[in-house]
């Protein structure tokens, strides 16, 4: 076999020129592009990174916001449920005042109308009472004098004042006088001879009859009523009962 060595020279020189044509031409820009690429790769990995960074310290910072929120919006609450309970316990108490209120306001009231109502039951006893007396006393004070009565009436006139018995049971204006019976004459000038006596001038008296004195004397003038009988005396002793049991 016979080597032609122009020839594999030649191919030799041709394989260099065609490895420095690459590598001018081609291996040397694709190498460049590869770098710009790789470059922009780890550019855009670099910026995809900080973009990870801020969303991940966005995220931490929703997550913190969240939280903060959550705990605001707790204490709200519990504030709201503190104020609540105090303004429940506010209110339970003012109803407790108020019912207690109430109760001492009916109990006072009871406590009046039972008062008001022993009062009344006592008065109406009172009245009851006195009469009965005066239907008891009715047949022994017929019995009664008209003499135990005058020296009272007497006594009661000159305690007057004087311008009072000057005036009284005179012509200008006389005055009535009622026993619980009919008085006869002379059981009638008894009677103006002692009140003159009394007033000091001249009784002018007209004479009449009312059964519920049951005994005793009343003289009605236009200045003074004077009331000495069984039936005056039983009211004021009632009055002295009602009053004493008010």
């Amino acid at each position: 076999m016979r080597i032609d060595w122009w020839t594999i020279g030649l191919q030799t020189i041709n394989l260099v020129v065609l490895l420095w044509l690459l590598g001018r031409f081609f291996f040397r820009p694709m190498t460049r592009v590869v770098a710009e690429r790789r470059a922009a790769a780890n550019e855009m990995l670099d910026a995809a990174k900080v973009a990870q960074e801020k969303a991940e310290a966005a995220t931490k910072e929703a997550e913190a916001e969240r939280e903060r929120v959550a705990a605001s919006r707790l204490e709200a609450l519990e504030a709201a449920r503190k104020e609540a309970e105090a303004q429940r316990a506010k209110l339970i108490e003012a109803a407790h005042e108020e019912a207690r209120r109430e109760r001492a306001e009916a109990e006072a009231a009871l406590d009046h109308a039972r008062g008001q109502a022993e009062a009344q039951l006592a008065r109406q006893a009172n009245a009851l009472a006195a009469d009965m007396a005066a239907r008891l006393l009715e047949g022994p004070a017929a019995k009664l004098p008209l003499g135990s009565f005058l020296p009272e009436l007497e006594h009661a006139l000159a305690a007057l004042p004087e311008a009072t018995r000057e005036k009284l049971a005179t012509e200008a204006a006389p005055a009535t006088l009622v026993n619980a019976r009919t008085l006869d004459d002379a059981e009638q000038q008894a009677v103006r001879e002692a009140l003159g006596r009394a007033l000091g001038h001249e009784a002018t008296l007209t004479f009449d009859t009312d059964p519920a004195l049951i005994a005793g004397l009343r003289l009605s003038g236009a200045m003074a009523v004077l009331d000495v009988n069984l039936r005056a005396d039983l009211d004021r002793v009632t009055a002295r009962l009602d009053a004493r049991d008010d």
